[in-house]
Order: structure tokens, then sequence, then C-alpha cells
């Protein structure tokens, strides 16, 4: 091969390169990381965070409204929440004065979330018959996408609405049955932007809206619940029981503000006591029928929706909860811890977990701490 032909040679090679590196380069800067959102709630439970969020069985508390309505059947007391106050934050946070420019401290956060959610409850109240839940909360969530040309997935709203519902027993008290409703008024954003699209700084001909403010909505939503509760009274000392929950039949569908999908759950869990104390353990898989879109394409089922938990609690007092409760799970490829302390009616709940916010189970974990204050009888 003579020099003429290498030359050749090289400068086809450096041109294929070249180009290469170019498309690399524009898909890099403009395209969003393809990763799964998180799944859509309405309000979730801290008590049922530290246990993996494995709670369509084991619900038995005021929270159980926004898990599986036939635990009705499963509240032994009867409990009033005067008022919850909780708040959750991830690890991630913004800190502008350290850097010398916003968008690289933007970008530096890349493939994270800036999470912060809290959430009021009022004049709540369930039996072993009915219920219902005043609640109002709000959330900020922003995913940052590309560490280039920042690429944010915002939601951001406020809400407020009321849980309640009903249930029965059958089969001499082996078989629970459950109907729930949820009536939600949202305020707020569920979109996706470039940090310098023009629907940020555009505006409108009379000068006053921008784009952006367009997206904003408000709106109202209805939607019912349905659960199962089947128990075997055979097993001495452990009340093994299998549950299953249709939550948000018909979805919740709040425009502009986001939707919240049905979700179609089942569950596991047994209780036992010994020497006073009180053991749940508790196994669910969460949204069968993969409304949320957390399989990926080609399987039938993901880890992320495997929930695993546990519990001990020590004394049970008058308000249904006991004084010192601990708990641990597993949600999805991620661990999870929590406790409560229950001093005659105000209550401490704790919960550390993680949530996935890549593609798949085990890419990208979410670090959240939730706390929560309440007034319960």
């Amino acid at each position: 091969m003579n020099s003429q032909h290498f030359d050749l040679i090289r400068v086809t090679i450096f041109r294929v390169f070249r180009r290469v590196s170019v498309l690399l380069y524009f898909w890099i800067l403009f395209a969003p990381l393809l990763q799964a959102a998180e799944p859509a709630f309405i309000r979730e439970s801290i008590r049922a965070r530290g246990m993996g969020n494995a709670f369509t069985a084991a619900a038995n508390d005021e929270m159980l409204l926004f898990y599986n309505p036939a635990a009705l059947r499963s509240v032994y007391y009867n409990m009033y929440e005067v008022v919850g106050f909780n708040t959750t934050t991830n690890e991630n946070t913004i800190n502008l004065g350290k850097s010398s420019s916003g968008f690289s401290t933007i970008g530096s956060l890349a493939g994270k979330k800036i999470y912060n959610e809290v959430n009021l409850g009022l004049l709540s109240h369930v039996n072993s018959r009915f219920g219902w839940s005043f609640f109002s909360n709000g959330l900020v969530d922003i995913q940052v996408r590309n560490p280039i040309i920042p690429y944010l997935e915002t939601k951001a709203y406020v809400q407020t609405g009321l849980a309640g519902g009903m249930a029965w027993s059958f089969l001499d008290f082996q078989l629970d049955l459950g109907l729930g409703v949820k009536l939600v008024q949202r305020s707020g954003i569920d979109t996706k932007l470039h940090i310098f699209d023009e629907a940020i700084i555009e505006f409108t001909e009379d000068q006053k809206t921008t784009k952006l403010q367009k997206k904003f909505a408000s709106k109202a939503a209805f939607a019912p619940d349905a659960g199962v509760i089947y128990h075997f009274d055979s097993y001495h000392n452990m009340e093994p029981k299998v549950a299953f929950s249709l939550q948000n039949i018909g979805g919740l569908d709040f425009e502009g503000a986001g939707k919240v999908p049905m979700t179609m759950n089942i569950g596991v869990s047994t209780e036992s006591e010994f020497n006073g104390f009180d053991m749940i353990l508790a196994a669910d898989y969460r949204d069968l029928a993969d409304s949320q879109g957390m399989i990926s394409k080609g399987n039938i089922m993901t880890e992320r929706n495997i929930k695993i938990g546990v519990e001990f609690g020590w004394q049970k007092l008058f308000n249904g909860h006991h004084l010192i409760s601990i708990r641990a799970g597993r949600n999805g490829p991620y661990n999870s811890v929590g406790w409560s302390m229950n001093l005659f009616g105000f209550k401490v709940d704790f919960a550390k977990y993680s949530e996935e916010i890549g593609g798949y189970a085990g890419e990208l974990e979410d670090k959240r701490t939730s706390l929560q204050v309440s007034l319960i009888f």
C-alpha cells in the first residue's frame, strides 16, 4: 500500500469520525435522557414508606383510604386525626451561591431530582365500618435531564380533597369488601421544557401572560376505589390475609396539572402478637396492569413494583397506634426504615426511604426523608 492510498484511508476515517462526533454532540445537546418517571399518587403514608410501601393488606390506620378501603374492617379502634402535618424532601438542593454559573449548577444535577412535598390532614376519622379524610398538600418535583442544556421535567401543584369509604364483611368475617371515593381539586403544572425554551420568556400580545403561565391548570377530579381482603383464620396467632385493591378507578385527570392513573394492586400480610409485641409482615405487588408505565418493553413485571415490609410495635394505646413502633422494608431495589413515637395522642412518625427515578430498577436512586407530627385520639 503506497502513501497515497494510506492518506486517502486516513482522510476517510477522519471524516466519518467527525460526522459521528457531530451527531453525538447534537444528540447529547438536545435529547432528554430516556428515564421513566416515578409513580403518581394522591397521598402516601409515612408509616407505609418505612415499610417499603407494602400496605395493600397491612393498612389499618387513618391512611388506609389511600391504599385499600376494605382495610376499614381491620380497624379495631375509633381513630380521630385532629391534625396531621408532614414533609418530605430529598438530598438534592440547589445552591447557586457556590457556583459562578447558575446553569452549570443546574447542569451538575442532571439525572437527579429536586423533590419537596408537604401534606396536611384535618379531621380524619376511621372505624371498622366507614371513614373519611380531609387533606391538602403541595408538591414540587423537578427532574434535571440534560447536563449540557438542562432539560427539566417539572411537576408543581397544590391540591385539596376529600377521601371516604365504607366496608362490609361476609362469610363469617373472612371476606371484607370496601368501596371508597376521592374528590380532589388541584392547581399546578406538569410539563417538560428546556431552560432556554422561549416559552419561559416570550410574552403574548397583551404583554401580561407568558406561554409558561398558560400551562398552569386548575381542575377538580373524581374517582372511586374498591378493595377486597380475605382472611385465613385457620392459622393461630398469625392472621394471614390476602388483599386486592383498585385505586383511582378510571384515573384522575387534572389536565395541565398532571394525571394519577388507576392502579391495580395485590398484597399479603400477617399479624402476630408475642408477649405484648405486635409484628406485621407484608408484601405487595403494585400496579399489576402497568398503568404507571414502570415495566420495560419485553418484560411482564418489574422489581420496582415489589414492596416488602415489617413492623414491630409495643403497647397499643387508645388511639389504635403503638407507644413505640419500628419498621423496615424494601421498596423495589432499595431499603427503607422508619419509627413512630405515640405519646398519648401526640404522634411523631419518621421514614427514610428511596425511590427509583431511572428507567429500570437499580439505575438511579433518589434518597428521601419524611417526618410527620399529628394529634390522633
